[in-house]
């Protein structure tokens, strides 16, 4: 079973995966990423604390759905592997290309600092009357 639901900031969408991802789950996965795209989700992050394991198929699923979100522009994050799970992600270099993270919380904290930092004007500009 996977779910999907938002998270406190707008256009970042969290997926969460049961159990177990393999070719019978593939259909769900494209929904869910589907869904976020009509709500112009622009940074997904697939949540697979309850993973427990992932086979070939589901890791080329996996691949290929970095592939198509990174065509439109939409970030990909993972959350929360089982080391068994980690493991393989490692084992195929895909932390290289899609970053891993302890927690939910710790995407949307570093996606509010890249916010902050974004919204700080540059340390070069001058202030005050010239």
């Amino acid at each position: 079973m996977i779910e999907t639901q938002p998270t406190p900031i707008e256009n970042m969408h969290v997926i969460t995966f049961g159990t177990c991802f393999d070719g019978y789950a593939e259909p769900a996965l494209e929904a869910a990423v589907f869904q976020v795209q009509e709500v112009r989700g622009k940074h997904i992050i697939l949540n697979l604390e309850a993973l427990a394991s992932l086979d070939s198929r589901a890791l080329g699923k996996l691949f290929l759905t970095y592939h198509h979100l990174n065509r439109k522009q939409i970030r990909l994050s993972m959350v929360n592997p089982k080391p068994a799970v980690r493991e393989m992600l490692a084992f195929v270099n895909f932390p290289k290309i899609v970053p891993i993270y302890d927690s939910v919380d710790d995407v949307v904290a570093f996606e509010n600092r890249q916010l902050e930092s974004t919204a700080l004007p540059s340390l070069g500009a001058k202030r005050g009357p010239s």
